[in-house]
Protein backbone atom coordinates (compact mmCIF):
# COMPACT_ATOMS: atom_id res chain seq x y z
CA UNK A 1 0.00 0.00 0.00
CA UNK A 2 1.09 3.06 -0.97
CA UNK A 3 2.27 5.32 2.15
CA UNK A 4 1.70 9.68 2.11
CA UNK A 5 5.02 10.95 3.29
CA UNK A 6 5.16 13.76 5.38
CA UNK A 7 6.72 16.82 3.74
CA UNK A 8 7.94 18.21 6.88
CA UNK A 9 9.62 15.77 8.79
CA UNK A 10 9.70 12.78 6.04
CA UNK A 11 7.49 10.27 8.21
CA UNK A 12 5.49 7.58 6.12
CA UNK A 13 1.70 8.02 7.39
CA UNK A 14 -1.04 5.43 6.39
CA UNK A 15 -3.00 6.89 3.30
CA UNK A 16 -6.33 7.51 5.78
CA UNK A 17 -4.21 9.57 7.89
CA UNK A 18 -5.04 13.07 7.30
CA UNK A 19 -2.73 14.59 9.59
CA UNK A 20 1.80 13.18 10.06
CA UNK A 21 1.38 10.71 13.06
CA UNK A 22 4.73 11.71 14.19
CA UNK A 23 4.62 16.08 13.73
CA UNK A 24 1.01 16.69 13.00
CA UNK A 25 1.63 18.38 9.82
CA UNK A 26 -1.55 18.13 7.59
CA UNK A 27 -1.47 15.67 4.91
CA UNK A 28 -4.47 16.69 2.77
CA UNK A 29 -5.29 19.87 0.93
CA UNK A 30 -6.00 22.42 4.17
CA UNK A 31 -10.35 23.22 3.59
CA UNK A 32 -11.05 26.94 4.37
CA UNK A 33 -10.35 27.65 7.93
CA UNK A 34 -9.00 24.83 8.92
CA UNK A 35 -5.86 24.50 10.92
CA UNK A 36 -2.49 23.49 9.83
CA UNK A 37 -2.15 21.20 12.94
CA UNK A 38 -4.68 19.31 14.87
CA UNK A 39 -2.07 19.94 18.09
CA UNK A 40 0.84 21.43 17.29
CA UNK A 41 3.73 19.58 18.04
CA UNK A 42 6.27 20.71 20.57
CA UNK A 43 8.86 20.58 18.53
CA UNK A 44 7.41 23.54 16.42
CA UNK A 45 5.38 25.08 18.74
CA UNK A 46 6.06 29.20 18.85
CA UNK A 47 8.39 30.25 21.22
CA UNK A 48 7.24 33.67 22.69
CA UNK A 49 10.17 36.73 21.40
CA UNK A 50 12.51 37.29 23.99
CA UNK A 51 12.26 40.34 26.01
CA UNK A 52 14.55 42.74 25.33
CA UNK A 53 14.05 44.66 28.75
CA UNK A 54 16.72 46.31 30.28
CA UNK A 55 18.49 46.94 27.17
CA UNK A 56 18.62 50.14 25.29
CA UNK A 57 17.73 48.86 21.56
CA UNK A 58 18.58 51.29 18.81
CA UNK A 59 16.09 52.45 16.64
CA UNK A 60 16.34 50.91 13.60
CA UNK A 61 15.27 52.72 9.86
CA UNK A 62 12.10 51.78 8.52
CA UNK A 63 12.28 48.29 6.28
CA UNK A 64 11.00 47.27 3.02
CA UNK A 65 8.08 44.86 3.41
CA UNK A 66 8.67 41.57 2.64
CA UNK A 67 7.77 40.46 -1.03
CA UNK A 68 4.63 37.61 -1.44
CA UNK A 69 6.12 33.42 -1.14
CA UNK A 70 8.55 31.60 0.65
CA UNK A 71 12.33 32.26 0.80
CA UNK A 72 11.81 36.17 -0.56
CA UNK A 73 11.88 39.49 0.77
CA UNK A 74 14.36 39.12 3.16
CA UNK A 75 15.63 42.16 4.75
CA UNK A 76 19.29 43.90 3.99
CA UNK A 77 21.64 42.12 5.99
CA UNK A 78 19.88 39.54 6.88
CA UNK A 79 21.21 35.92 6.22
CA UNK A 80 18.21 34.27 3.71
CA UNK A 81 15.76 32.18 4.80
CA UNK A 82 15.27 28.51 3.71
CA UNK A 83 12.09 27.98 2.15
CA UNK A 84 9.42 26.19 3.97
CA UNK A 85 7.97 22.98 2.74
CA UNK A 86 4.41 22.56 1.30
CA UNK A 87 1.82 23.41 4.05
CA UNK A 88 3.72 24.76 6.64
CA UNK A 89 3.13 28.47 7.32
CA UNK A 90 6.38 30.71 7.75
CA UNK A 91 6.77 33.11 10.79
CA UNK A 92 6.24 36.86 9.83
CA UNK A 93 7.64 37.97 13.34
CA UNK A 94 10.59 40.26 13.25
CA UNK A 95 13.72 37.95 15.25
CA UNK A 96 14.24 39.63 18.13
CA UNK A 97 17.16 41.66 18.68
CA UNK A 98 20.58 40.01 20.06
CA UNK A 99 21.65 41.48 23.23
CA UNK A 100 23.61 44.92 22.47
CA UNK A 101 27.01 45.23 24.00
CA UNK A 102 27.23 48.10 26.99
CA UNK A 103 28.49 51.04 26.49
CA UNK A 104 32.45 51.70 26.34
CA UNK A 105 32.86 54.21 29.36
CA UNK A 106 35.42 55.96 29.07
CA UNK A 107 37.51 54.94 32.33
CA UNK A 108 36.73 57.44 35.62
CA UNK A 109 39.36 60.49 35.84
CA UNK A 110 42.82 59.27 37.84
CA UNK A 111 43.18 60.86 41.49
CA UNK A 112 45.26 64.03 40.84
CA UNK A 113 48.75 63.70 41.60
CA UNK A 114 50.55 65.12 44.56
CA UNK A 115 49.92 68.59 44.88
CA UNK A 116 52.74 71.01 43.77
CA UNK A 117 55.58 71.67 46.52
CA UNK A 118 54.79 74.82 48.24
CA UNK A 119 57.43 77.91 48.35
CA UNK A 120 60.10 78.38 50.90
CA UNK A 121 60.90 74.68 51.22
CA UNK A 122 64.52 75.25 49.79
CA UNK A 123 65.59 78.02 52.25
CA UNK A 124 64.02 75.55 55.06
CA UNK A 125 66.33 73.11 54.18
CA UNK A 126 69.32 75.13 53.67
CA UNK A 127 68.89 76.60 57.26
CA UNK A 128 68.51 72.85 58.29
CA UNK A 129 71.86 71.82 56.35
CA UNK A 130 72.98 74.86 58.00
CA UNK A 131 72.25 74.24 61.70
CA UNK A 132 73.48 70.54 61.50
CA UNK A 133 77.03 71.45 60.06
CA UNK A 134 77.41 74.62 62.22
CA UNK A 135 76.61 72.40 65.49
CA UNK A 136 78.80 69.56 64.38
CA UNK A 137 81.88 72.24 64.05
CA UNK A 138 81.47 73.73 66.99
CA UNK A 139 81.86 70.06 69.12
CA UNK A 140 78.25 69.93 70.13
CA UNK A 141 78.88 65.70 70.62
CA UNK A 142 76.95 65.61 73.94
CA UNK A 143 74.59 63.20 74.31
CA UNK A 144 72.56 65.90 76.75
CA UNK A 145 68.79 64.73 77.80
CA UNK A 146 66.12 67.22 77.30
CA UNK A 147 64.28 68.18 80.73
CA UNK A 148 61.52 70.65 79.61
CA UNK A 149 61.60 74.18 80.48
CA UNK A 150 61.94 75.22 76.98
CA UNK A 151 58.88 76.59 75.17
CA UNK A 152 58.38 78.77 72.16
CA UNK A 153 55.70 81.36 72.04
CA UNK A 154 53.37 82.21 69.46
CA UNK A 155 55.27 85.86 69.30
CA UNK A 156 58.76 86.93 69.99
CA UNK A 157 59.85 90.32 69.54
CA UNK A 158 56.75 90.92 67.15
CA UNK A 159 57.60 88.11 64.79
CA UNK A 160 55.20 85.27 64.38
CA UNK A 161 56.02 81.65 65.03
CA UNK A 162 55.93 79.86 62.08
CA UNK A 163 54.10 77.15 62.50
CA UNK A 164 53.04 75.43 58.96
CA UNK A 165 53.88 72.46 57.28
CA UNK A 166 57.32 73.36 55.24
CA UNK A 167 58.18 75.10 58.91
CA UNK A 168 57.44 72.19 61.03
CA UNK A 169 58.82 69.45 58.48
CA UNK A 170 62.09 72.01 58.30
CA UNK A 171 62.42 71.67 62.14
CA UNK A 172 61.58 68.65 62.65
CA UNK A 173 64.67 67.65 60.25
CA UNK A 174 66.78 69.89 62.28
CA UNK A 175 66.17 68.07 65.34
CA UNK A 176 66.55 64.69 64.13
CA UNK A 177 69.96 65.84 62.34
CA UNK A 178 71.02 67.41 65.65
CA UNK A 179 70.01 64.09 67.58
CA UNK A 180 72.08 62.33 64.64
CA UNK A 181 75.31 64.39 66.58
CA UNK A 182 74.23 63.97 70.18
CA UNK A 183 72.58 67.20 70.77
CA UNK A 184 68.68 66.72 72.19
CA UNK A 185 67.06 70.33 70.96
CA UNK A 186 64.17 71.98 70.58
CA UNK A 187 64.14 74.33 67.09
CA UNK A 188 61.30 77.06 65.58
CA UNK A 189 61.41 79.87 63.25
CA UNK A 190 60.05 82.94 63.36
CA UNK A 191 58.80 85.55 60.75
CA UNK A 192 58.06 83.42 57.35
CA UNK A 193 60.16 80.06 56.19
CA UNK A 194 60.81 82.26 52.68
CA UNK A 195 62.14 84.44 54.10
CA UNK A 196 63.10 83.88 58.22
CA UNK A 197 63.66 86.66 60.71
CA UNK A 198 65.54 84.26 63.12
CA UNK A 199 65.95 80.67 63.99
CA UNK A 200 66.20 79.37 67.08
CA UNK A 201 67.87 75.76 69.09
CA UNK A 202 67.47 75.88 72.23
CA UNK A 203 68.81 73.01 74.59
CA UNK A 204 70.02 72.07 77.87
CA UNK A 205 73.68 72.40 78.86
CA UNK A 206 73.30 70.44 82.79
CA UNK A 207 76.00 73.26 84.11
CA UNK A 208 78.75 72.87 81.07
CA UNK A 209 78.75 75.75 78.89
CA UNK A 210 78.57 75.49 74.94
CA UNK A 211 81.76 74.58 73.54
CA UNK A 212 82.76 76.28 70.37
CA UNK A 213 82.80 79.87 69.10
CA UNK A 214 81.49 82.95 66.98
CA UNK A 215 84.42 81.51 64.56
CA UNK A 216 83.48 77.98 64.48
CA UNK A 217 79.69 78.79 63.29
CA UNK A 218 81.32 80.38 60.09
CA UNK A 219 83.83 77.74 59.43
CA UNK A 220 80.09 75.37 59.46
CA UNK A 221 78.14 78.03 57.68
CA UNK A 222 81.04 78.33 55.06
CA UNK A 223 81.46 74.84 54.72
CA UNK A 224 77.66 74.41 53.59
CA UNK A 225 76.52 77.07 51.97
CA UNK A 226 80.04 78.24 50.30
CA UNK A 227 78.67 81.88 51.10
CA UNK A 228 82.85 82.78 52.12
CA UNK A 229 81.05 84.57 54.71
CA UNK A 230 83.30 85.72 57.85
CA UNK A 231 82.48 87.02 61.14
CA UNK A 232 82.61 90.77 61.39
CA UNK A 233 82.34 92.73 64.63
CA UNK A 234 81.82 90.98 67.93
CA UNK A 235 80.24 91.78 70.92
CA UNK A 236 80.05 89.59 74.38
CA UNK A 237 77.90 90.65 77.45
CA UNK A 238 76.24 89.27 80.53
CA UNK A 239 72.69 90.32 81.43
CA UNK A 240 71.17 88.61 85.03
CA UNK A 241 73.28 86.44 84.69
CA UNK A 242 73.33 85.32 80.94
CA UNK A 243 76.29 85.44 78.69
CA UNK A 244 75.35 86.39 75.06
CA UNK A 245 77.86 86.38 72.28
CA UNK A 246 77.36 87.99 69.07
CA UNK A 247 78.56 88.43 65.91
CA UNK A 248 77.88 90.22 62.45
CA UNK A 249 78.19 87.88 59.47
CA UNK A 250 80.15 89.66 56.53
CA UNK A 251 79.25 87.36 53.58
CA UNK A 252 81.08 88.23 49.84
CA UNK A 253 78.00 86.81 48.33
CA UNK A 254 74.24 87.49 48.61
CA UNK A 255 71.08 85.14 47.97
CA UNK A 256 71.35 81.43 47.49
CA UNK A 257 68.39 81.18 50.06
CA UNK A 258 70.74 82.52 52.83
CA UNK A 259 71.01 85.86 53.92
CA UNK A 260 71.74 86.17 57.44
CA UNK A 261 73.18 89.41 59.08
CA UNK A 262 74.15 88.01 62.45
CA UNK A 263 74.61 85.01 64.62
CA UNK A 264 74.59 84.85 68.32
CA UNK A 265 75.01 82.12 71.27
CA UNK A 266 73.63 82.08 75.22
CA UNK A 267 74.57 80.67 77.98
CA UNK A 268 72.78 80.15 81.37
CA UNK A 269 74.28 77.64 83.04
CA UNK A 270 71.35 75.23 82.79
CA UNK A 271 70.53 76.29 79.00
CA UNK A 272 71.92 77.15 75.85
CA UNK A 273 70.48 78.76 72.72
CA UNK A 274 71.77 79.34 69.08
CA UNK A 275 70.15 81.90 66.99
CA UNK A 276 70.42 82.81 63.26
CA UNK A 277 69.30 86.36 62.88
CA UNK A 278 68.22 88.29 59.40
CA UNK A 279 66.59 91.27 61.20
CA UNK A 280 70.37 93.22 62.08
CA UNK A 281 73.89 92.55 61.73
CA UNK A 282 74.37 95.31 64.38
CA UNK A 283 75.80 92.97 67.45
CA UNK A 284 74.75 94.94 70.12
CA UNK A 285 71.29 94.94 68.31
CA UNK A 286 71.55 91.30 67.51
CA UNK A 287 72.29 91.03 71.70
CA UNK A 288 69.28 92.90 72.63
CA UNK A 289 67.19 90.66 70.25
CA UNK A 290 68.87 87.39 71.89
CA UNK A 291 67.96 88.86 75.35
CA UNK A 292 64.41 88.65 74.19
CA UNK A 293 64.35 85.00 72.85
CA UNK A 294 65.98 83.67 75.82
CA UNK A 295 63.34 85.51 78.37
CA UNK A 296 60.87 84.26 76.03
CA UNK A 297 61.86 80.79 75.67
CA UNK A 298 63.27 80.34 78.59
CA UNK A 299 61.90 82.59 80.91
Amino acid sequence: MEKSRCAWCGTDNDPALSSCSSCGTRLLPLEEGEPIWAVPPESVAPVPPRSNAGWAVPSEPAASQPSEGWGTGQQPGTPPVPAAPAGVLHSTAAPPYPPQPLPNWAPPATWPGSAPKASGSKPGALWAGIAVVVLAAMGFLLFQRMQGGISFPDTIAGYQHDESQIAKAATDTMETYMNGVGLKAKTAIYGNIATPAFIVVAFNTSGEPPPGSLDDFMTGLNSTSGSGASIGRQVTESRDGVTYRCGSIVSEQQGGGFDASAVCLWDDNSTGGFVISTVSSDPMSSVDLTAQIHEAVVG
